[in-house]
């Protein structure tokens, strides 16, 4: 007999295909309980963290942990953090902030069924799929709205040709579905949705700042969802970096589910200051 799947089991499914969807694009190092995902070529802080991937144990056990963690994070030039979901690991929080970690934020954690998805598209926005046979200057025009849309440094650079050789092979072998959505044929939004096993995470969602509020957002986020589903996946999950991003996302069929925590080391942050 069928038995539906509790949320808790969701979310506990969610955060084990998120790890090893995580570990594609990083190299893995096993230390206790957690897991270290650390990106080899960059030091942004977010592209680097650590996971807890089995049962912790007892606070002391853990706290001896962390230290191993900073040293694997401090060896490799890297801030040590932690990301996880909050209700999955009620422990973890004091245990951290005891070893000098802090909470950088805590985001809404939601989710999306095919039951609950409510599909938008705004009449003047486009969205295309990319694809591996699609042309440089395709692809470098989803980077540079990324770019600009996340209000890198850098966003005034052309995208390089390594950059744009990486997302190629990203879309070629299915680690990324990535999308570019024009309004009234200008590039102005992208997402990305990172799938494994009927599940998938909502990311990198940006808009240029120039053309935000005329439903960009909805629209690609929308279709991303909607691929998704009609691929057979059964959940997309994310979290919202803001108030009018859970709401967009809400209009969408999404619903908050829990909060995805943020932890970063203090002690590395002062000695670097």
């Amino acid at each position: 007999m069928w038995v539906e799947e509790s949320l808790s089991q969701q979310l506990r499914r969610i955060e084990q295909i998120n790890t090893k969807v995580a570990a594609q694009f990083s190299d893995v190092i096993a230390v206790g309980p957690f897991q270290a995902q650390i990106d080899p070529s960059c030091d942004m802080t977010w592209l680097n963290y650590a996971v807890p991937v089995a049962e912790l144990g007892k606070k002391a056990e853990v706290a001896e942990v962390v230290v191993e963690l900073r040293e694997v994070f401090t060896e490799r030039d890297r801030t040590l953090r932690f990301e996880f979901t909050e209700s999955l690991w009620p422990t973890l929080p004091e245990v951290l902030e005891e070893a000098g970690l802090r909470l950088e934020v805590r985001h809404p954690m939601m989710l999306c069924k095919l039951a609950t998805f409510q599909p938008h598209q705004a009449s003047a926005v486009q969205v295309k799929q990319l694809t591996a046979a699609d042309d440089t200057k395709t692809l470098a025009a989803f980077l540079a709205v990324r770019n600009q849309g996340f209000n890198q440094d850098f966003a005034d650079e052309p995208p390089t040709d390594t950059e744009i050789a990486e997302l190629r092979e990203q879309i070629q072998t299915g680690k990324t579905c990535c999308a570019l959505a024009s309004l009234d044929g200008i590039p102005a939004g992208v997402g990305v949705t990172m799938p494994m096993s009927g599940i998938c995470e909502l990311v990198g969602v940006a808009t240029i700042p120039a053309l935000r509020r005329r439903g960009v957002a909805a629209t690609l986020c929308s279709f991303l969802v909607k691929d998704h589903f009609q691929r057979g996946g059964d959940l997309v999950w994310l979290s919202a970096g803001d108030a009018i991003a859970q709401a967009t996302y809400e209009r969408l069929g999404f619903h908050l589910v829990d909060s995805r925590l943020n932890y970063i080391d203090q002690l590395r942050m002062k000695v670097g200051s």
